[in-house]
């Protein structure tokens, strides 16, 4: 358990390696383009604003509350889904400077969070151009968005390490990943608000889903609500919970991933 907990320690330590490592990879990924990230944003911006006028039609919704919620849930779905499914590749794909190097491997996971949160920056300019639009101007409830935001990436950061330790030992862990969270993306309130759901079972089974209240802490508060205290207290829980049971997968498996990938 103490050499788990030390090479977490040290990776935050070694921040400036991540850091870079995940520009880095960034600026590859984009080389040669114009306008470079901001091409995510644009993809982001025609896809809320086809998604929008369309269901704010089918669900007879008023497009000024429902755009901007649609384009938020978007971007945090997007952030929660690519970091997941990429930390699921993260040992994997790093195993070349894994062997070759014995920099702490909680390096590798950081890289994978800082790289997203990055892009995750680059989607939310979207939703200040919706917002901004509708008359929905940044006031104190961002700073609880914030607070949202710091639960939402620390559920983030276990999640994408547990997934990326599991992916490492089972190959079909990335398969089983992204087919759950295709089903999880119409479970999860993302295309429509829970209240849209009419009470009753279906709501019900709505508050039964973590993912929506780890979104709700983050988005309510930028639509100038305030999450419920459930909303925190699973947000929280989860984020409690998640990072024990990876730090003891950690423990147990940190010597052997060299081997398995």
């Amino acid at each position: 358990m103490r050499k788990a907990v030390d090479d977490i320690a040290d990776g935050l330590r070694e921040w400036r390696v991540w850091h870079l490592l995940g520009l880095n990879e960034i600026k590859h990924r984009y080389r040669r383009s114009t306008i470079g990230p901001f091409w995510m944003t644009l993809s982001m911006g025609v896809q809320a604003a086809v998604m929008g006028i369309l269901f704010a039609y089918l669900f007879q919704s008023p497009i000024d509350r429902f755009l901007p919620f649609l384009t938020m849930s978007l971007v945090l779905w997007g952030f929660l889904n690519a970091t997941i499914m990429d930390g699921s590749s993260t040992f994997i794909a790093s195993s070349s400077f894994i062997l070759q190097s014995r920099r702490p491997l909680s390096i590798y996971v950081f890289q994978n969070l800082w790289k997203n949160i990055i892009i995750f920056f680059h989607l939310i300019v979207i939703f200040f151009v919706v917002a901004a639009i509708y008359s929905m101007y940044p006031g104190w409830h961002y700073l609880v968005g914030l607070f949202g935001l710091l639960l939402f990436c620390i559920n983030l950061a276990w999640a994408s390490f547990a997934a990326a330790i599991l992916a490492a030992r089972f190959r079909d862990v990335q398969m089983i990943i992204q087919n759950a969270f295709t089903v999880l993306f119409w479970a999860t309130p993302i295309l429509y608000a829970p209240e849209q759901l009419g009470g009753g079972r279906a709501t019900q089974l709505v508050q039964l889903n973590p993912l929506y209240h780890v979104i709700e802490v983050v988005r309510a508060p930028m639509l100038e609500n305030i999450p419920s205290a459930m909303n925190y207290y699973v947000a929280g829980g989860t984020a409690v919970a998640g990072c024990i049971f990876t730090l003891f997968l950690y423990a147990r498996t940190r010597a052997r991933i060299p081997y398995w990938i």
